[in-house]
């Protein structure tokens, strides 16, 4: 049962991730939210977890995968990395700041690190069949058209996308993909669960962070692009992610080993 705990722990660490910036009254104005961003990192986690288990994946992957998954979904859910200035279509800076700092290092390394943590994987577990992934594939494509077109619908005020951005991101995406396969490793080795303490301070500091802007600041509401949150909570959260990051990534190339995902 340890890797459903696993995902289960990425998924509430996820969603903390989101109402640290919506706040929790957000949850009486959307109550369906909730549902929503569930059924998207539910089976998201589910196949990274079984890519990890599968291919004894390290750090880095994770950050190629989570920037693959990050620019595959702004086709759904159209937000900043569309706003201006734009070159192609994309607001490249935002777009690699997501992809990277967000998706890769904070929903990725971090996540699993935290989860595994606290769930230490069974690698003997069985993998995932092929009929499971695709049905958690089409899962979240399901639910990606779903938002997108309940964005069309209610937010006209949302990002449009050109052909010419749709090309953009298939080669972004193609490009991370193929760097992926790649990289994967051709003898696997079971590096193990092992403790970091800079990593653990970091990972009890974003969650005492994440809960605090939560719940105690909810009383500048706003909209970013798409998206309801509170003014000083996405400053604070957007400054804490950059640190925490370049902290993993600095202790990750001081100490030359991977982070234990």
């Amino acid at each position: 049962m340890s890797h459903w705990k696993i995902v289960l722990a990425a998924v509430a660490f996820n969603l903390l991730f989101e109402y640290s910036m919506r706040g929790i009254n957000d949850l009486t104005v959307h109550p369906l939210l909730p549902l929503f961003l569930s059924m998207v990192y539910f089976p998201y986690f589910i196949l990274l977890e079984d890519l990890i288990r599968k291919y004894h994946l390290r750090d880095y992957h994770l950050v190629i995968v989570g920037f693959f998954f990050g620019t595959v979904f702004t086709i759904f859910v159209p937000a900043t990395q569309f706003a201006e200035p734009q070159l192609l279509g994309i607001n490249w800076p935002v777009f690699f700041y997501v992809n990277i700092f967000w998706w890769g290092m904070i929903q990725g390394v971090l996540t699993f690190y935290i989860a595994t943590r606290f769930f230490p994987r069974d690698w003997n577990h069985r993998l995932l069949t092929r009929k499971q992934k695709i049905t958690l594939l089409l899962i979240l494509v399901l639910v990606g058209l779903t938002y997108r077109i309940s964005i069309q619908l209610n937010l006209p005020q949302a990002p449009k996308i050109t052909i010419e951005t749709y090309a953009t991101i298939a080669a972004v995406a193609s490009v991370a993909a193929l760097i992926f396969k790649k990289t994967i490793p051709k003898q696997i080795t079971n590096t193990g669960q092992r403790k970091e303490n800079i990593i653990d301070i970091i990972g009890a500091l974003t969650v005492a962070i994440f809960t605090f802007c939560a719940v105690f600041l909810t009383q500048d509401p706003t909209h970013i692009n798409i998206h309801s949150v509170n003014a000083t909570a996405v400053r604070i959260v957007t400054w804490w992610t950059i640190i925490a990051a370049l902290i993993m990534i600095i202790y990750r190339v001081y100490k030359r080993r991977p982070i234990p995902i």
